[in-house]
């Protein structure tokens, strides 16, 4: 026992290494391609939270929910929601405390029951990462559904997402009979999960990204490692537990960390390297699952080494960011059209630093989205921004 908590806590550091984006120090000198605006909305603090590395996501109810995987009273991250006319005013729901979680770095949900779903990385019985609910209306009374113990996973890094048959579908980067993360269901009630799938390094190896239920009726989604070239892989897998894995090959991208967004008989993803410039890529698989095809890569003047999704705008164009490159190196906000990515917007670190989240667009046509740092008190950012 004491050495699988060992071997567990190693992945652990070697997740969370692979999470925090280290800067490189090549500072590129091109500018963005047009001008756009670009509107901070809340610098996180410390006291407020620091470091969001999940986005946030508009509630039924109008506001912008959210995490931070740092700060709060006892520096172990918070959950808040963003309200006011200019989605501005910030109040914190809860503090996490270790007993509670530790380092939510996951997104959080809401599901047909109208409370709120998440995740924390670690923290919990184990210091493996939980499972927890806020509850309606007011989303400040926590609980915890799920304490991991590395046999059921270990360290959950993507959103929870809603299964086919009414469950919490999600994934751990690590635990599970391999000790390389798993695919699992737990009733939104909490109890015993059902893990469906065990990576294996074969099928793929620390997946750090949500699940996408698609129309098909499948879910698809990435592992950052594993497959032939150990460089990450796509896969689909069957409500049953069926998964076929499709590996990456370094030049139509390497190690993804996205989630994967449905468009057009495509599933269109991300990945934090590869592509002809080693820097990052957009790739797709068609629905059904295939072989990774290379959309665009990234070159640094343009962005470098995603970590978030695509997002499909109303414009029938997609938008994200990435967590490095641009004019400033700090970072960007591109917009894919075609197969030709175009740099919106560079981070300069006064207005935050390494957006790591996957960009949402509210009904007025504003995207908002997260710097995991930067800002006036280098602690992260909520921002917004009018393409």
């Amino acid at each position: 026992m004491n050495l699988c908590k060992q071997r567990q806590s190693k992945n652990s550091v070697l997740i969370l290494t692979s999470l925090a984006v280290l800067a490189s120090p090549l500072v590129l000198p091109l500018q963005q391609a047009s001008a756009q605006t670009l509107t901070t909305v809340v610098n996180f603090n410390g006291t407020n939270g620091a470091a969001p590395r999940a986005g946030v996501f508009a509630g039924k109810d109008g506001n912008l929910y959210g995490t931070t995987s740092a700060g709060g009273s006892q520096n172990k991250g918070t959950a808040f929601k963003l309200t006011g006319s200019t989605l501005s005013t910030l109040t914190t729901l809860v503090n996490f405390t270790g007993t509670n979680g530790t380092n939510p770095v996951a997104r959080l949900f809401q599901a047909s029951d109208d409370n709120l779903y998440g995740a924390t990385f670690t923290g919990g019985t184990n210091n493996l990462g939980t499972l927890f609910k806020l509850g309606k209306t007011t989303f400040t009374t926590l609980t915890t559904l799920l304490n991991f113990n590395g046999t059921n996973g270990a360290n959950p890094a993507g959103r929870l997402i809603s299964g086919s048959d009414g469950s919490l579908v999600g994934i751990t980067s690590a635990g599970g009979v391999n000790s390389k993360g798993t695919v699992f269901k737990i009733p939104v009630t909490g109890g015993v999960p059902t893990v469906l799938v065990n990576f294996n390094g074969i099928n793929g190896a620390t997946p750090l990204a949500r699940l996408q239920l698609a129309s098909d009726k499948n879910y698809y989604g990435t592992a950052s490692a594993g497959g032939a070239s150990n460089k990450g892989v796509a896969y689909k897998l069957t409500p049953a537990g069926a998964i076929t894995s499709y590996s990456f090959s370094g030049a139509n991208g390497q190690s993804p960390r996205s989630g994967l967004t449905e468009s057009d008989g495509f599933l269109y993803g991300t990945t934090y390297l590869g592509g002809t410039s080693n820097k990052g890529a957009i790739f797709k698989v068609p629905l059904g699952g295939g072989t990774p095809v290379l959309v665009a890569s990234f070159n640094g003047s343009n962005g470098a080494n995603p970590t978030a999704a695509v997002t499909k705008g109303k414009d029938g164009n997609f938008y994200g960011t990435t967590s490095t490159g641009g004019a400033n190196n700090k970072g960007a906000v591109y917009r894919l059209a075609g197969g030709t990515i175009t740099l919106l917007f560079s981070f300069n670190g006064t207005n935050g630093a390494t957006p790591e989240s996957t960009l949402i667009q509210l009904a007025n046509g504003a995207f908002y989205g997260t710097a995991s740092t930067g800002g006036t008190s280098g602690q992260g950012t909520v921002f917004t921004f009018t393409p």
